[in-house]
């Protein structure tokens, strides 16, 4: 693994990652939509909050499987 530092990184953080951006997104959602949708806007927050950590999560299970196969 030495010889690949992202994977290392991606393996090390990639779960708090993952919720992070999760959160992070959500509420990126609910900004860009807040003055079309008023106080509505804050129903796009789960579903954004809920797709973007299952693919990060994903990713990172992903990435775990493979450095397991390898290594």
């Amino acid at each position: 693994m030495d010889r690949f530092p992202a994977l290392r990184l991606i393996l090390r953080f990639g779960r708090g990652g993952a919720a992070v951006l999760a959160v992070l997104l959500a509420v990126l959602a609910v900004a860009l939509s807040w003055n079309g949708l008023g106080w509505a806007a804050l129903l796009t927050a789960p579903p954004a909050l809920a797709v973007t950590y299952l693919f990060a999560k994903s990713y990172v299970e992903i990435v775990q499987i493979i450095t397991e196969m390898v290594h």
